[in-house]
């Protein structure tokens, strides 16, 4: 049974946090690597199975950090990444 992809926009900094604590399987570490050199706001496929683990790595991540700027980016990540995941939306709003 083939599983569902997520498309999901980030930027520059959304993919270096998750690839410093979102801990990716191969797959979507891959995908985020791809577009690391891009300054751009960048679409990631991820497989819908690995994009559910990898909410809950931002979270264990989150809870290990101690407050701060840090805390608050990786807590803003994760509302993105989980309304992506409810929605099955991942586009940025653009103005």
């Amino acid at each position: 049974m083939k599983r569902e992809t997520i498309e999901i926009q980030l930027t520059p900094t959304e993919r270096s946090l998750l690839l410093r604590y979102g801990y990716p399987f191969e797959q979507i570490e891959h995908a985020l690597k791809a577009c690391e050199a891009s300054h751009d706001v960048e679409i990631v496929p991820m497989d819908s199975f690995e994009f559910e683990r990898l909410i809950g790595d931002v979270c264990w991540s989150i809870n290990q950090t101690s407050g701060g700027p840090l805390q608050d980016q990786l807590l803003d990540l994760c509302d993105r990444l989980e309304a992506a995941e409810q929605f099955g939306d991942g586009m940025l709003d653009v103005l």
